[in-house]
């Protein structure tokens, strides 16, 4: 999702990060991609290996809890990495920031109650691209947040129809999904 949105700001609203350009879009992405895809894809690969956790699904709440904070870990480092050592604009650095506190507090609910981190996922990045869209008056995210909110409507119908969460839990991670990122990206962008 991260790279998605990533790729998706650098297309649709360009403005919200530069002084990304064309040049080194495909090496950011493709950190982007490493650090907040493969890493933590291989972290949980490696609890199933070790049998630290029985399923690479999370169905258990207390399985989840290390994963998350490995999950949390990796996007923390990002978001360091991305606004010491490298001259990003301030739209990238607040959404690694506000999605690293998203997962953060999913793991910290997750330690009391179960919450769908899909929706929380997929709401936060509907928040990102609203806020943004109202924020740059240049944004061309209309198309983008339109295709946010089926992307939100079929993974959190996909998360109930597989019985993985209530609604409660749905309803919950979408709402804290979203308001973290919107409010992240809209007041400090």
């Amino acid at each position: 999702m991260t790279t998605l949105l990533v790729a998706s700001l650098y297309f649709f609203a360009p403005s919200s990060i530069l002084p990304i350009n064309s040049d080194s879009i495909l090496l950011i992405l493709l950190m982007v991609l490493i650090l907040t895809y493969i890493l933590p894809l291989l972290s949980v690969g490696m609890l199933k290996l070790t049998k630290s956790i029985s399923s690479i699904h999370l169905h258990s709440r207390k399985e989840r809890i290390m994963p998350f904070f490995f999950i949390t870990v990796y996007y923390g480092l990002t978001a360091y990495f991305f606004s010491e050592k490298l001259v990003l604009g301030n739209a990238l650095v607040i959404m690694l920031v506000s999605i690293t506190a998203t997962i953060f507090l999913i793991t910290v609910i997750s330690t009391f109650f179960k919450i769908s981190a899909h929706s929380a996922g997929t709401a936060g990045v509907l928040g990102f691209f609203i806020a943004i869209h109202f924020r740059y008056l240049d944004s061309l995210l209309f198309w983008p947040i339109i295709a946010t909110l089926v992307l939100h409507g079929v993974v959190s119908s996909a998360r109930l129809y597989l019985d993985t969460h209530s609604p409660t839990e749905v309803h919950i991670g979408a709402l804290l999904g979203f308001i973290i990122n919107f409010g992240a990206a809209y007041i400090f962008t």
